[in-house]
């Protein structure tokens, strides 16, 4: 029998009880060439690498491995590249195959990256793995394999046809048995599972629909199963992979079967899924199920630019805002979250588009979530192309990828991202200072330090919003060695570095445990962390703004709703029924503010007794149910 064994290195979160992922990617190539009785009686499947273990320990525990398999993403690539070296190393007659999303769709620049890599495998892998496997135990040429490229003994590749699968379903890793050996070691699992594969948008930035296959839905009988499984096994977190979820009918139909395993078993218990954009109503209705039943955190409204003439060149068309806004209201009255994203340095983006982008979703209504995340270059997008990079000037920052809210890992081999940093039409400064707004609004108006007061000042006052966090920002700068100067200024000088390739985007700060944060989630802690001096130099900027008797109301509320470390319960008398007011705001009603005395009761979602726990509990895990703010609630 021929030993192989299967490489997907995935991250291991939390700093008490350990999780991954189930390597699911891998898992699919297994159960479907395994499930052929030719390569069942070739072959022989060794225990998957599925965490990042000790490169000698991992490749030192093969026995006489015969073909190595490595899946290759952002968060493992580099690892990969080493291990396979050490294997060539020790084994050097093995057969070393690449394929995953980091791997380029050209066959010659793989193997200039993958130096000892022999097969590379372009796109969906089940059937290219079940083919090579069958190929290399007949002899028979493996050049006839679709979307596959080989690298000959005289250094020369040949490139197979590149054909979308024509395979309707797969077999089943979870249901096959595939994933039993790893159960037992002691980790708790997070997994994905699939009810279709493909994608019919074909968003530049992004690899899903790349080759624009047609979307294939797998059985409703294996998908049930497959639930069945994942709730035997007590996974409580499952993250659903297709590109689109609700783009069928049939998906409400999914939706009813998680929600029918939870209530009566507990697990899964938490559901992530992908929307597709194009059925707002009836992804409306599942979110609310997901939401009612404690399976769903929020519901996303994506929108990566507000601008036209960047949504052009990226193939993307948006929602229209105004109904953008009915379904925020929507969603605020059935108590669902919402969140939008938008993406940083995309085609034809400037300075001045992205920050007028961003005010515009909150104008809109989007005040609780604006996720930005900084567009990756990815190899197998039209964006990683050479005509787009070389159409729209990409040029991209090479720096350490790391998954946020893990620990710190000393000697681990370090992986990367490429970020675009500037385009044609935006500059590496303007990415900076474009990046560093958005972590303000995303820490002072979304994770809520300044909000109500934002809101109440334009309603009251007319001032817009993006006027008002431009103020801040200047306002605060311009007073060097002030509280807030020195909390902005260190967000700035770490973005520069990351622009730079000096740095990775996660931040490290002691005061806040071992895990790493986002910079929105740092710059939140950094500001609360002296609430004192940060209300007190707010109060001057807002006194700016407004009378000094409307700015000291505001900014009393604004401390007494934020939530902080072994803060108790409390009642405090305003002159204005603040909670009344925006309540009715946040559900579209049009209210004046009540001026009358009004006692208010403040409740702590969550007590931590230090600021480790509040990072983790209320920042981290608690942003989405706001789990840094207290209850407000109005005295009759």
């Amino acid at each position: 029998m021929k030993n192989i064994y299967l490489v997907q290195a995935n991250a291991v979160y939390g700093d008490k009880v350990k999780s991954t992922y189930i390597p699911y990617a891998i898992g699919c190539l297994a159960a479907f060439a395994f499930s052929d009785e030719r390569i069942k009686k070739e072959y022989s499947l060794g225990k998957f690498i599925y965490t990042r273990t000790d490169i000698e320990k991992a490749a030192k525990a093969m026995e006489s491995p015969y073909l190595i398999g490595f899946s290759s993403s952002i968060w493992n690539n580099e690892y990969n590249k080493a291990l396979a070296k050490k294997c060539k190393e020790l084994y050097p007659d093995c057969i070393i195959v690449f394929g995953g999303h980091q791997v380029p769709p050209d066959g010659e620049k793989a193997f200039e990256e993958y130096k000892d890599a022999d097969i590379i495998i372009h796109g969906g892998g089940e059937e290219a793995f079940r083919d090579i496997l069958l190929c290399l135990s007949q002899g028979k040429d493996l050049g006839e394999i679709n979307n596959i490229s080989v690298r000959l003994a005289d250094g020369s590749v040949i490139n197979g046809e590149k054909k979308n699968p024509d395979t309707p379903d797969y077999p089943s890793p979870y249901l096959t048995g595939i994933f039993d050996p790893i159960l037992s070691d002691g980790l708790e699992f997070s997994a994905i599972i699939e009810t279709n594969r493909g994608c019919p948008n074909r968003c530049a930035f992004c690899d899903w629909g790349i080759l624009r296959s047609k979307v294939r839905q797998f059985s409703l009988e294996k998908v049930y199963k497959e639930l069945q499984w994942l709730s035997e096994h007590k996974v409580e977190y499952v993250y659903c992979a297709d590109a689109n979820f609700g783009l069928f009918d049939r998906d409400m139909d999914i939706t009813d079967e998680f929600i029918r395993l939870k209530n009566e078993t507990g697990y899964p218990s938490k559901l992530k899924v992908n929307f597709t954009k194009n059925r707002c109503d009836f992804v409306g209705e599942i979110s609310r199920k997901l939401s009612e039943n404690g399976m769903g955190k929020s519901q996303t409204l994506s929108f990566q630019s507000v601008d036209e003439k960047v949504l052009t060149a990226i193939g993307r068309k948006n929602i229209d805002l105004s109904y953008f806004r009915q379904l925020l209201v929507m969603y605020a009255k059935a108590g669902i979250p919402t969140y939008s994203e938008l993406i940083l340095g995309l085609p034809e983006e400037t300075y001045e588009s992205f920050i007028s982008g961003i005010c515009t979703l909150i104008e809109n209504g989007q005040h609780k979530s604006i996720n930005v995340y900084p567009c990756e270059l990815l190899p197998n997008s039209q964006l990683g192309s050479g005509e787009f990079v070389e159409k729209y000037k990409i040029s991209t920052a090479r720096l350490p990828f790391l998954q946020f809210h893990c620990e710190k890992t000393t000697g681990d081999i370090t992986e990367y991202s490429n970020l675009i940093t500037s385009t044609s039409t935006m500059s590496r400064e303007e990415w900076v200072d474009s990046y560093f707004f958005a972590t303000l609004i995303q820490s002072f108006h979304c994770l809520d330090i300044i909000r109500e007061t934002a809101i109440y000042l334009r309603y009251t006052r007319g001032i817009e919003f993006i006027d008002f966090y431009a103020g801040l920002r200047d306002f605060s700068l311009s007073r060097k060695g002030s509280y807030l100067s020195n909390v902005f200024s260190s967000m700035r000088e770490h973005l520069d570095k990351v622009s730079l390739s000096e740095s990775s985007i996660g931040i490290y700060d002691s005061r806040f445990g071992k895990i790493s944060y986002e910079p929105d989630e740092n710059m939140f802690l950094s500001a609360v962390y002296d609430s004192n001096a940060l209300y007190s130099q707010l109060l001057e900027y807002i006194c700016t703004l407004t009378d000094r008797d409307t700015a000291e109301m505001l900014i009393s509320y604004q401390k007494a709703i934020l939530n902080l470390p072994q803060k108790e319960d409390f009642s405090e008398e305003f002159p204005v029924d603040l909670p009344a007011f925006f309540s009715a705001f946040e559900k579209g009603e049009s209210i004046e503010p009540a001026k009358k005395n009004t006692l208010i009761s403040f409740h702590s979602p969550h007590k931590a007794p230090s600021w480790e726990e509040y990072a983790r509990e209320c920042v981290w895990y608690g942003r989405r149910n706001e789990g840094m703010h207290m209850r407000a609630v109005s005295e009759k």
